[in-house]
């Protein structure tokens, strides 16, 4: 399992991957580390069939293939990730970063948030709209 975490010290939030070497999330935390937005980021396994959303068992939940595309180029190392920060007066976005390419983005409240992954919506993670 990987957990790392990138601070945004001017907010006193900070977002946090998790990678348990099948699938890997990114949790947008608060000042006390309460989890203020989610998103998927990738799947390390297939998934062909969609979870039992009900079990807790299973969390984290690998994303239904039939919702995601694959990801491209081999499989990430804690190095291909990053984040940009963006703080438009009181609106805070975190943009997750794969080898410099945008993945996915979380703001406060976004549970999910968004992934360029995602084809369709679902609870582990939104595409982008048109016009993002």
């Amino acid at each position: 399992m990987t957990v790392f975490a990138f601070p945004h010290a001017e907010s006193g939030c900070s977002l946090v991957i998790d990678d348990d070497g099948r699938v890997a999330y990114a949790y947008l935390c608060g000042p006390d580390d309460a989890v203020l937005g989610d998103v998927w980021l990738f799947n390390r396994a297939p998934c062909p069939t969609p979870p039992d959303w009900t079990d807790p068992t299973q969390a984290p939940f690998l994303n239904p293939d039939v919702l995601t595309q694959p990801l491209a180029g081999p499989p990430p190392t804690p190095g291909d990730l990053s984040v940009r920060w963006t703080l438009d007066g009181p609106l805070l976005l975190a943009d997750v970063l794969l080898r410099g390419a945008l993945l996915a983005r979380l703001s406060p409240g976004s549970a999910p948030g968004w992934n360029v992954l995602a084809r369709l919506g679902g609870p582990c993670a939104l595409p982008f709209p048109d016009e993002a």
